[in-house]
Order: structure tokens, then C-alpha cells, then sequence
């Protein structure tokens, strides 16, 4: 059963909205990426777009989500300056140069499935970024579109080095 939200005075209450033959869809796909270096920018917006438009879904949502612990999701405008900042900024913030545990195999005990001085082991910075940056993003589809501001789109950002990337996609509506 789905409810709608009812605003009465101050007071919020839920009353039963009940829809005949209501169906949810729920749709997946993955998309394969390339990516080519570290805080590269991948704008898939338009395949986002496509598998909407495909699926025939007209109001939900799309979940877009890395499988991975250092490629994030972020939604942003499409703008150079922009990027060159991000690059400047992250530089200061989360400099590769400087010391991480994670890059320190005398203590590391855990998931080490690489090589010594290969990327997977030295990549502290990498997944410190994606904590603050995240791994997916949600974004509603209003009349079969993506309910995007004039100029957000939808990014894959590389924060290690280049290498084949999964991301999924989820969408849930009707």
C-alpha cells in the first residue's frame, strides 16, 4: 500500500493512498567504463538517460552506484574551471605524497590482494577521497527524465588510476 503525505496545520499524517493495479518496475544494467587517470571526469548522463528513456518508466527514481572503493558518483555542472579547481583542491586536501597507513604493508594486514609498490597497495589518498565523496548518487524521473537542474549532470570520478570500472544502475517506478 502506498501512503501520501498529508500536511494538516503543524502536523504531519499519513493517510492510505490506494492506486488499482499499482505496479513497481525495477530495472538493472551496468555500464563498463574505461577510465584513463586519476580525478578524471566521466560524464554518463546521456546513457543514464537512454536506459530510462528504454525502460519506459515515467516517475521512480535511478540509482547510480560504483562498485568500487575508489570511483565515486557526484552529481556537478560540466565545466573545466571546475575540474582544474576540484584537481587543485583535492591536491592540498588529500595530497598523494604524504603518509597513509593504508600504504604501510608493516601494519596492513588486510585485503591484500596486490603486489608491493603496485597501485592497489599504495592508494591510501584514493580511498580516503572516496569517503568524503561517495559512491552513488539518486536522482528522481519526473514525466520519463531525469529531474537534473539546468546544468547538473552525472559523473564517474576516477580517484586512483586508469582501469576497467563497473557502474550500476537502478531504476524503480512505474
Amino acid at each position: 500500500m502506498l501512503f501520501l503525505k498529508l500536511i494538516i496545520g503543524q502536523g504531519i499524517t499519513l493517510e492510505p493512498l490506494l492506486i488499482k493495479n499499482y505496479r513497481m518496475k525495477i530495472l538493472n544494467k551496468h555500464i563498463a567504463i574505461k577510465t584513463k587517470k586519476f580525478l578524471e571526469f566521466i560524464d554518463i548522463t546521456d546513457q543514464i538517460t537512454q536506459f530510462i528513456h528504454d525502460s519506459k518508466i515515467t516517475n521512480g527514481q535511478v540509482l547510480v552506484y560504483s562498485k568500487h572503493t575508489t570511483v565515486a558518483i557526484r552529481i556537478n555542472e560540466r565545466e573545466k574551471g571546475i575540474f582544474g579547481d576540484f584537481n587543485d583542491l583535492i591536491s592540498k586536501v588529500i595530497p598523494k605524497n604524504v603518509y597513509y597507513r593504508h600504504n604501510d604493508l608493516n601494519i596492513r594486514t588486510e585485503n591484500l590482494n596486490c603486489e608491493i609498490g603496485a597501485s592497489d597497495c599504495m592508494n591510501g589518498h584514493s580511498h580516503c577521497l572516496h569517503l568524503l565523496m561517495g559512491a552513488s548518487e539518486t536522482v528522481p524521473i519526473i514525466d520519463g527524465g531525469l529531474e537534473l537542474g539546468r546544468y547538473q549532470r552525472i559523473f564517474v570520478v576516477e580517484l586512483d588510476v586508469a582501469r576497467n570500472r563497473q557502474v550500476f544502475l537502478q531504476i524503480i517506478g512505474k
